[in-house]
């Protein structure tokens, strides 16, 4: 069965590279801190947001916005933002960003019986099969997802 590529899809735009001309290091506080005491107290160390979310080399990374609603089952919703590493290949199971007949798409890779698919993060949307007839290239891996809590 070959599923159509539907139009009402979780679409992502390129939104920028990440600079690096500050810092971001903050104290690391324990989460168990009594109530009423200053935060701060407890603090179990340093950590710098930088190391932490873009491990390896920093240049590689870069972030998109989403747009829609495809997969909203693992917590990324419409307005987020992904921090996403730059890289042509992925396993089955990693989230990618791909060009898929000229459009960024947000999906999870699959693959079952030797044919891969994008798979949306919400039941309502149908996996699409990757078919030679279709121009598809992986651009990156999602490795954080960045939403307001407001």
């Amino acid at each position: 069965m070959k599923v159509s590529y539907k139009s009402k899809k979780l679409s992502a735009d390129k939104f920028g590279s990440i600079g690096r001309r500050f810092r971001f290091e903050a104290p690391l506080l324990d989460a168990a801190f009594p109530a009423g005491k200053i935060p701060g107290v407890n603090n179990v160390g340093d950590l710098d947001l930088y190391k932490y979310l873009l491990p390896g080399n920093q240049d590689n990374f870069y972030l998109v916005r989403v747009n829609g609603e495809s997969m909203i089952d693992i917590n990324i919703f419409d307005g987020d933002i992904l921090i996403v590493e730059e890289c042509n290949t992925a396993s089955p199971g990693d989230i990618v960003i791909s060009s898929l007949n000229g459009e960024l798409t947000v999906k999870r890779l699959i693959e079952k019986k030797g044919v891969y698919y994008l798979q949306s993060e919400n039941s309502r949307f149908l996996p699409i099969e990757i078919s030679p007839e279709m121009s598809f290239t992986i651009q990156g891996k999602v490795r954080h997802v960045v939403h307001s809590l407001i």
